[in-house]
């Protein structure tokens, strides 16, 4: 199953028609008539587990049906060998988690967290051959209900919503999806916001309280591979392994064309 890096990765952009009227910010004039963009990005979620299938829903009776909009584009997600013939079911080393992606439906709505750590990841990735995702990354049940096994093994990292489940697929139909998310590193959730904002997590300017979450980076720079907090942050979670980046992100390039954010 392909998975995306700190995963979903849906990157929407606001219809402009919603809003009218609103003049360009700084008095400038826009390319084109979209003024504002907001990005939605999920933690802890894979692209599969929510568009695996999109655009085409099972529809079976008794859930809301889903019918895409004439000329919805397919995206990069699961079909044909995929689902029928996946890696992860035909390597042995998943043991009794091995499994083809399946779909959950609206009575498994809640299911365990899959290990996104750094090196899990990485093993699961399997230099490339994407096979190893139960063994490495998967966690037995939640759900209920599940085609066994895969409610009690680690296959339920295979598992995956479409449109009678999930509201996500409503908001695809009017928004712009990022099907193709592309993360430097693998890792957690700070992992995937930092190359949300800036395209890598090298440049690790400062640390305090340990470097637990960061990695050597070559030329004596650190990476960032795990959950570090900011330094200086009054709203912190936690005062372990906290770090300072250096380096551009969006907000600096937005800031130097006198575009506001937030």
């Amino acid at each position: 199953m392909r998975k995306v890096l700190s995963v979903i990765l849906a990157g929407m952009m606001m219809n402009p028609g919603m809003f009218a009227g609103t003049p360009p910010q700084g008095g400038g004039q826009t390319a084109t008539p979209i003024q504002h963009v907001v990005v939605i990005f999920q933690e802890n979620v894979s692209f599969d587990h929510y568009f695996a299938t999109y655009p085409v829903a099972l529809n079976p009776k008794g859930e809301p049906p889903f019918t895409a909009l004439p000329g919805t584009p397919s995206v990069n997600g699961l079909s044909g060998g995929l689902l029928t013939n996946n890696p992860n079911l035909l390597n042995s080393a998943n043991g009794a988690g091995a499994a083809n992606p399946f779909r959950l439906d609206r009575s498994q709505a809640a299911t365990a967290d899959q290990d996104h750590d750094y090196l899990p990841e990485q093993q699961a990735y399997d230099f490339g051959l994407m096979d190893l995702f139960p063994s490495f990354t998967g966690t037995a049940g939640p759900p209920p209900n599940a085609p066994p096994p895969v409610v009690t093994t680690t296959g339920l990292v295979m598992g995956y919503y479409d449109g009678n489940t999930t509201y996500t697929w409503r908001l695809a139909q009017q928004y712009a999806m990022n099907d193709n998310s592309f993360g430097t590193t693998f890792g957690p959730s700070t992992v995937g916001a930092l190359n949300l904002i800036s395209g890598q997590t090298n440049g690790t300017t400062a640390t305090l309280n340990g470097t637990g979450d960061e990695t050597d980076g070559g030329a004596g720079s650190l990476t960032v591979i795990g959950d570090p907090n900011p330094i200086s942050d009054v709203c912190t979670s936690s005062t372990s392994n906290q770090v300072t980046m250096g380096g551009n992100n969006i907000g600096d390039y937005l800031n130097s064309s006198g575009v506001t954010w937030g």
